[in-house]
């Protein structure tokens, strides 16, 4: 029975942990996102108070609040990972493209290839500082 529950707790928690993860991989990918629309917008890309209001608006909009301090790493390297990705693709956010990556709701929408992507490069950047 012991080792029922033990394995049972494991599983729970590698399950937490990968949501987790899925999570911190979600809100990056909406920073860059939301850089790179701010470059396009107006040239310059978000200022650090816009990055943390957007990174509270995301924590807000999926109903869950993240710790402070990961949010702020988070949002910390997602400049980096946005400029990254205008060097190399060029990528421009406009109106039209950013209507393909955000849903209604604007949550972010992965039948997007310009979403997925971006999710993409982000879970890769994540991963080796895992």
């Amino acid at each position: 029975m012991d080792v029922i529950v033990t394995t049972r707790l494991r599983l729970e928690m590698t399950l937490s942990v990968r949501a987790d993860f899925r999570a911190q991989v979600e809100m990056m990918t909406f920073l860059v996102i939301s850089h790179l629309a701010t470059k396009f917008a107006t040239g310059g890309w978000m200022s650090i108070e816009n990055t943390v209001e957007s990174s509270i608006y995301w924590s807000k909009s999926i109903q869950r609040d993240e710790d402070v301090v990961r949010r702020v790493k988070l949002a910390s390297r997602a400049l980096s990972i946005a400029e990254a990705i205008e060097v190399e693709t060029g990528l421009t956010l406009n109106s039209s493209a950013l209507a393909s990556i955000f849903d209604s709701n604007l949550r972010l929408d992965f039948s997007s290839v310009v979403t997925c992507d971006i999710y993409d490069r982000c879970h890769r950047y994540l991963l080796a500082f895992k």
